[in-house]
Order: C-alpha cells, then sequence, then structure tokens
C-alpha cells in the first residue's frame, strides 16, 4: 500500500514538473511618418542613411512570462513578412533592464553574411556588387529575421523588444510574427483585460443560470403543489440583476448625454 501511494506520488510530481508554462506575447506598432492631409505629410521627410523611406515604423513586442516558474534558455525567433526589413533592433528585461543578444548561431550567421558580402567583386560597369543567389538566400535570411535569446525568464518578467522595419514599397504593411521553440511552453498572444472580464462575468452568468434552473427543476419535482410560486420566487431572484444592469446603463448614458 505504502509503495502504490509513493508511486501515485511520484506520478503526480512528475506530472506537475512537465506541466506547461504560459509565455504571452503583445504586438504595438507605429508609423513613423504619421498619415497627415497632404498639404502636412509634403513637408515631412524620413531618412535612414542616405536613403528617403516613408514606410518605416516601430515595432514594440512585450513578452511576459506568466507562469509559476523561471524558464531558462528561452530562445525567441521573430519573423517578418514578405517585403520588410529589420533596420534596427534591441531586447531588454523590464525589471532589471538587463540587455537581451542574439542567440549565438544567429550572430555567427549574421556575421558570416555580412563577410561574405563585403568580399563581394564589384561590377565595373555598374559599380554594383556581384551576389551570388545562394548569398542573396542568406542576405535575405538575416534581414526578416531576429534570434534572441533570453538566458533566464523569470517568472512575471517581461522582456521588451524594439524594432525599427521598413515596411514593403508598395505601403503594404506586413506582419511581425513571434515564435518560441522551447520544451512545456505554451506561447500565445496576451488577451485583453477588459476583454477577458467581461467574457469571464458573461460565462460566470451563464455557469449561474444552469446551476439555478438545476435547482429549481429539483425543488419542482419534490414540491408540485407550490411549483408556481417557486418559478416566481426564481425569476424574481435573478432578474434583479438585469434590472440593476439596466438601471446603470441608462444612468450612464444619460451622464455622457449631459457632459
Amino acid at each position: 500500500m505504502t509503495s502504490l501511494f509513493g508511486l501515485f506520488v511520484g506520478v503526480l510530481i512528475e506530472k506537475f514538473k512537465n506541466r506547461y508554462r504560459t509565455i504571452t506575447y503583445s504586438i504595438f506598432s507605429q508609423k513613423v511618418k504619421p498619415s497627415l492631409s497632404e498639404n502636412l505629410g509634403g513637408h515631412l521627410k524620413i531618412s535612414l542613411g542616405d536613403r528617403e523611406i516613408d514606410t518605416l515604423k516601430v515595432v514594440t513586442v512585450e513578452i511576459e512570462n506568466k507562469s509559476s516558474v523561471d524558464i531558462e534558455n528561452v530562445e525567441v525567433k521573430f519573423t517578418l513578412g514578405k517585403g520588410a526589413y529589420f533596420q534596427g533592433n534591441e531586447g531588454f528585461l523590464q525589471k532589471n533592464f538587463s540587455w537581451l543578444y542574439w542567440n549565438y548561431d544567429f550572430n555567427n550567421i549574421y556575421n558570416k553574411v555580412l563577410e561574405d558580402n563585403n568580399n563581394t567583386q564589384t561590377d565595373n560597369q555598374t559599380g554594383l556588387k556581384i551576389i551570388p543567389d545562394e548569398l542573396q538566400q542568406r542576405i535575405d535570411f538575416v534581414l526578416t529575421n531576429r534570434n534572441y535569446l533570453i538566458p533566464v525568464f523569470n517568472r512575471k518578467e517581461k522582456a521588451i523588444f524594439n524594432f525599427l522595419i521598413e515596411d514593403p514599397v508598395d505601403g503594404v504593411e506586413a506582419k511581425i510574427f513571434p515564435s518560441i521553440v522551447h520544451k512545456s511552453i505554451n506561447f500565445i498572444e496576451s488577451v485583453n483585460d477588459d476583454k477577458q472580464a467581461l467574457k469571464d462575468i458573461w460565462i460566470g452568468v451563464g455557469i449561474g443560470l444552469i446551476f439555478v434552473a438545476a435547482v429549481i427543476t429539483g425543488v419542482v419535482h419534490f414540491n408540485q403543489e407550490h411549483k408556481n410560486l417557486i418559478i416566481w420566487s426564481a425569476v424574481i431572484g435573478i432578474s434583479y440583476s438585469i434590472v440593476g444592469y439596466l438601471i446603470l446603463y441608462g444612468f450612464r448614458k444619460i451622464r455622457s448625454f449631459f457632459k
């Protein structure tokens, strides 16, 4: 019996250790050149180096460890949609402001591409570099990807990543796709707290109504002589919350009208 109990406890401990940890992400985007009327927008110019660019934007990705455990060696990958390129990047942990850096493999790939590109021959007639297809593919990869390493991601900690991104010249806004491949991690987009609270309220109301209906059904079944009284009492008891909501809704409408 003791050995069986020990086995059961051991299985529970392993299940607890291997449970999924939730990491969430939120994405915020802001164009560098604001959308203004032609009269105002015509006077604004955004330059990057020697190039004038109208499609630059700043994207911030917030990643939060919402689990109750600390996680080590979390690799976060960011990929851009077609036609967009990274022009700048930074990452740090919010609580202690520790800087985050590219992982070892991506850093080596980037430096190798940079070295090979610098060593590429130049066409004497056009003055442009003669870039082989294989090198161009690697250039495209490092321009559209960023791979970061979070050595220690403490519980309830946030990692902030800021990117300067050049969107396609046709004006289409390319998306950024964050991803994490790590054992026992559930990586999901963060849900708006207000929307989640409203959703929880309606779920709670639904569960409550089902429970009350089940209880009333049982009570009525054993008290047929007082059936109508029980049903009307239940309806009145439930309706008070609806009446209260309608009064509050009307009050807010009237107050907003006179603001």
